[in-house]
């Protein structure tokens, strides 16, 4: 037989869906059906179960590979078809043999490799014996990472509590005492949510591209409490699992393509270095997102400019994922400005990255004049024995952590290089940047330092091109239902400019052209990803006594109804107190900031020797679900004056009236240390 090739997508995409078998399985408390579903389609279910599953002391094994085709079965009935990019015949074929390779299909082994490799384990043999004893997996739960993180700062908060089966919500992510008598149940539902979601997205005919980043975000909703090993790594969630077999699976996909390497010999060897660490990282964001000249329109403009920092970082990764013709499943993580990516040692690679450098450092130049920088860095080049070196008891030991600690290490030493890679003229002897100030209208009346070149069709004030993207958003997003991204045909355009020539368009223009498209709305997400929106106040009683005692409304010259956004002099009323017909108080604002302490030490030492990339994405995944998932759902509930400037990654940093601040930060830091166990 001759091996076919596999395409990165290809290879995303079935590794993706390598394991919703397991959710299927567990979904089910026997196989009757499996062999339905096999009958009415007049598939062979035992030839089937010969060519997809392995055999172990006479009986088939690892049987959640069956149910993986099922799964891809069940959703082809419903309609849900492949985009024409890709072979879909074979990555299902790929995804569902990957515990039973051809011996000599590369492209199988392709993603039984990444499958190992991801998990930092050659096999999960007590996964095995525990499927092969009959043990109760139905009723295991994810076992929480956080309580368990041990930094030699004390005891660790212990191993008992759980995150129980459930879709992604703010309600669900504080870590609670196992019920395992409720499991079957919970996984019930959460297999009909998928499989009505999945089939809801792959019939619409989305690019391939797009259809990842659909079943990306149908993954992390509705698999991020399901634990993908039951044994082995408990702690580990079938999203996270499955997020780092795409990943590598599409390295190696794109490695062995462009070696011409196609041969099962080549993808096995684990000694040559295939892969290596990038991180892309945006410098600068407390010095630009503050900086302000005046009050006017600061808490729209602010918000604004938090959102559009986030979407430059994410057209930065999109710009560059393209350019390698990479999938999204390779960012291992993303969050707060920052994201970490695995790409495949390719030729010219370091060239095509100082191409790229030079191009978002222009586009930063242009748009920022050099408050914000986009670094982007790249590590050495390492083999796939990094995943899988072995410490005492066969735990993962250090070679991941070492090259993530020397990606670390160049991201570090770029940051004291910004805009290195710039070929525009412009840098004065002071190292700063000469901005075009003789073809604008002064200064922008919001940062007070870059050229004024736009002007407001609201207002009338001249405005940067960046402060002005930044106004019209901040009077749009808040009443948005979600976002595009599409291609820009031209700057006049795009006011809302990302780099790579994209632009952000509002939710009505979302369809097969967009790029990336968004739903604030976890209910009308469809083929969108769902982003939980930040919290912003908003207008109860626009007759409130303690407005007009303010001077809120003559101050901003502007009418307010109900359900309009405060302003910051709204909030800053809202500390004022009636009592027996008088105002009494002061119309201050407070400032609420924090951060996750010692979380350098967490990633390097707190999840102890498993450091596998499943693992750690994890970690970050459900560190940055708190700040953007969680705290707007808490702001809502008893904070609702609190205006959200950022929050994301590892911290936040939020407005309130004062009176509220000081019980806010006190009340956040019990809410995390719930969630953190």
């Amino acid at each position: 037989m001759t091996a076919t090739a596999l395409t990165p997508i290809e290879a995303a995409l079935a590794g993706l869906l390598h394991d919703i078998g397991k959710l299927a399985q567990r979904a089910h408390p026997n196989e009757e059906a499996l062999a339905r579903a096999y009958a009415e389609a007049g598939r062979d279910l035992e030839g089937t179960q010969s060519a997809i599953l392995p055999v172990r002391e006479g009986r088939y094994t690892h049987r959640h590979a069956l149910w993986s085709d099922y799964a891809l079965l069940a959703a082809a009935s419903r309609g849900a078809r492949w985009p024409k990019e890709v072979d879909g015949a074979r990555l299902e074929a790929v995804a569902v043999r990957h515990h039973n390779p051809r011996h000599d299909d590369a492209g199988d082994w392709i993603l039984a490799e990444a499958d190992r490799l991801a998990s930092g384990l050659e096999r999960k043999q007590r996964d095995e014996e525990a499927e092969a004893k009959g043990l109760a997996l139905r009723e295991v739960e994810l076992r929480a990472l956080l309580p368990a993180l041990d930094i030699g700062r004390g005891a660790p908060a212990g191993s008992a509590l759980r995150h129980p089966a459930e879709e992604l919500s703010p309600e669900a992510l504080p870590p609670r005492p196992d019920d395992p008598k409720g499991q079957p149940r919970r996984y019930g539902e959460l297999w009909d949510a998928w499989l009505e979601r999945y089939v809801g997205i792959a019939r619409h005919g989305l690019s391939a591209r797009r259809l990842e980043q659909a079943i990306l975000g149908l993954s992390e909703r509705l698999l991020w409490a399901v634990p993908s090993s039951t044994v082995d790594q408990p702690d580990v969630s079938l999203h996270d699992h499955g997020r780092a077999v795409a990943g590598i699976a599409a390295c190696l996909a794109a490695w062995h393509a462009a070696q011409g390497a196609w041969e099962v010999a080549a993808v096995k060897d684990r000694a040559r270095p295939k892969f290596r660490l990038a991180a892309l990282d945006l410098s600068g964001i407390q010095k630009a997102l503050f900086r302000l000249a005046g009050r006017g329109g600061a808490s729209r403009i602010l918000r604004a400019r938090s959102f559009l920092m986030g979407q430059t970082v994410e057209a930065a990764l999109d710009l560059l994922l393209e350019r390698l013709d990479l999938p999204f499943s390779t960012v291992l993580i993303h969050a707060g400005g920052k994201a970490e990516l695995l790409l495949p040692d390719l030729p010219g690679l370091e060239a095509r990255i100082e191409g790229l450098r030079a191009e978002l450092d222009g586009w930063m130049v242009e748009h920022w004049q050099g408050d914000l920088a986009l670094v982007l860095a790249l590590g050495p080049a390492f083999s796939a024995s990094e995943f899988l070196r072995k410490g005492k008891g066969g735990e993962v030991a250090e070679g991941y952590r070492r090259q993530r600690d020397l990606l670390a290490q160049a991201l570090e030493e770029a940051k004291l290089r910004p805009f290195s890679a710039w070929r525009g003229g412009g840098f004065l002897g002071t190292g700063v940047i000469d901005a075009p100030f003789d073809r604008a209208h002064g200064a922008c009346a919001s940062c007070g330092v870059r050229p004024a070149v736009a002007q407001g069709s609201l207002d009338g004030q001249w405005r940067c091109r960046v402060c002005d993207a930044a106004h019209r958003l901040g009077q749009a997003l808040p009443k948005a239902d979600g976002f595009a991204v599409l291609v820009a045909e031209s700057d006049a355009e795009a006011p809302a400019a990302l780099p790579g020539g994209r632009k952000l368009a509002p939710w009505p223009a979302r369809g097969p052209e967009a790029l990336r498209c968004a739903s604030f709305a976890r209910e009308e997400a469809g083929s969108a990803v769902y982003r939980p929106a930040a919290h912003l106040p908003r207008i109860r009683e626009p007759e409130d006594r303690r407005y007009r005692h303010a001077g809120v409304g003559a101050e901003e010259g502007e009418a307010f109804g109900e359900g309009d956004l405060m302003t910051f002099g709204h909030i800053g009323a809202e500390a004022l107190e009636e009592v027996g017909g008088r105002i009494l108080g002061r119309d201050l604002l407070g400032i609420v900031k924090a951060d996750v302490d010692r979380l350098g030490a967490i990633f390097a030492d707190g999840l102890g020797r498993d450091r596998s990339p499943a693992r750690i994405a994890q970690l970050s995944r459900l560190m940055d679900g708190y700040f953007s998932e969680r705290l707007p759902w808490l702001l809502r509930r008893e904070a609702p004056a609190a205006y959200t400037v950022y929050a994301g990654g590892d911290d936040l940093l939020l407005v309130a009236p004062w009176r509220v601040a000081l019980p806010l930060a006190l009340r956040l830091r019990e809410d995390f240390g719930a969630f953190a166990g």
